[in-house]
């Protein structure tokens, strides 16, 4: 069985349920588990990374841990849990394109404060209906273990609000992600190539279509200082497309820009956005690009939603557009930014943008 993994930081804990899912499973299946999980972030960095980390390799299971995250970015949002459904199919079809014959397989997880099931949460709530209506066979923990704590976490569970960080919490995760799993496996449970078509009667966004554009492919859409870079950790490889100050990335499209996927690092500082559509957008403004985690991480794998940078919600209409992005001469002067982003430091050694991609969208009209 290769289970290929992609959640948020619960998915990446020394010791957590990752670990115990695969000693779950030995002696009852062979396990390869594929890690390309990114903590601190939402489900459309889960899109680039399938992208990026795409081997042609097939897997049989695709498991998808990003409740909690999505959670803390969209629900203090008005129309939060549209954005989210929004994130989940894109990324549905995503995994559908490169992963057809695999299984979706959603994980719950949740915040102490959420712990209960019994009182309604409007990004919970909306995850469950989505999971439901697609029929997928989601590994609801957060329901599993308000049951069996009544309703009341026990003070061992959780190392902090976000975190299943103890041997007993990890443990008891695994094992019921390894359950079901092995389940799964007798069942012969659907493909993504089923559950997307089903996708496509359902959903409110069958006429979007994306196209992930790795950073180092767009050098030729510049001008100014810039360089092809590699960077890696024990949790991924990168290849980015470095920008100083002076240079610039120009794209005319009939695809409209959702999202820039960033390695962001101590010396990051801001990048100069402007954005313009057929539909009358013009947005103008200086954006903070250093993640907030660069304070105790060498660097930071994230995206910026870049209709967040402006508005509540990431639904509007998608269509030609004119992007450009450039890294400003002087540093300071952050305008805006997006949720764990803030301005560089003024004792930076240097400032440079590192560009890891960029998701595009088109809305085709009917």
């Amino acid at each position: 069985m290769r289970i290929l993994i992609i959640g948020g930081s619960n998915s990446l804990l020394k010791d957590g349920y990752v670990t115990h899912l695969a000693q779950s499973l030995q002696g009852y299946a062979e396990a390869e588990i594929v890690q390309i999980s990114v903590g601190a972030t939402t489900s459309l960095s889960a899109i680039g990374r399938l992208y990026e980390t795409y081997d042609g390799k097939p897997v049989d299971v695709v498991l998808y841990e990003y409740s909690i995250n999505d959670t803390g970015h969209f629900a203090p949002r008005p129309g939060g849990g549209d954005s989210w459904l929004f994130c989940f199919h894109l990324l549905l079809k995503a995994a559908a394109q490169l992963y057809p014959t695999a299984t979706f397989v959603p994980l719950v997880l949740a915040q102490q404060q959420h712990f209960s099931s019994a009182a309604p949460h409007p990004i919970y709530d909306a995850q469950i209906r989505a999971f439901n209506e697609l029929a997928l066979p989601v590994i609801d923990v957060r329901a599993a273990l308000s049951a069996l704590f009544l309703g009341r976490a026990p003070a061992w569970l959780y190392r902090d609000q976000a975190h299943y960080d103890t041997p007993h919490a990890t443990s008891i995760v695994g094992a019921i992600v390894a359950q079901r799993l092995l389940t799964l496996k007798t069942q012969n449970a659907e493909p993504l190539t089923a559950t997307v078509a089903r996708l496509q009667s359902v959903s409110p966004f069958t006429r979007l279509q994306a196209m992930y554009l790795p950073g180092v492919n767009l050098e030729q859409f510049t001008s100014g200082p810039v360089q092809r870079a590699h960077t890696g950790n024990r949790l991924m490889q990168l290849d980015y497309l470095r920008m100083l100050p002076g240079s610039r990335l120009e794209l005319n499209s009939e695809m409209f820009p959702l999202a820039l996927f960033l390695k962001s690092d101590p010396q990051h500082d801001a990048l100069q956005l402007e954005l313009s559509s057929d539909d009358g957008l013009v947005f103008n403004s200086r954006v903070a690009t250093r993640h907030a985690d660069t304070e105790t991480l060498p660097f930071v794998y994230s995206s910026i939603p870049l209709p967040l940078l402006w508005s509540h919600s990431l639904l509007r209409r998608y269509g030609a557009s004119r992007l450009a992005v450039s890294v400003p001469e002087q540093a300071g002067g952050a305008q805006s930014g997006f949720d764990c982003y803030a301005g560089g430091r003024p004792d930076a050694p240097e400032r440079h943008l590192d560009l890891v991609g960029v998701l595009m969208l088109v809305e085709q009209q009917s």
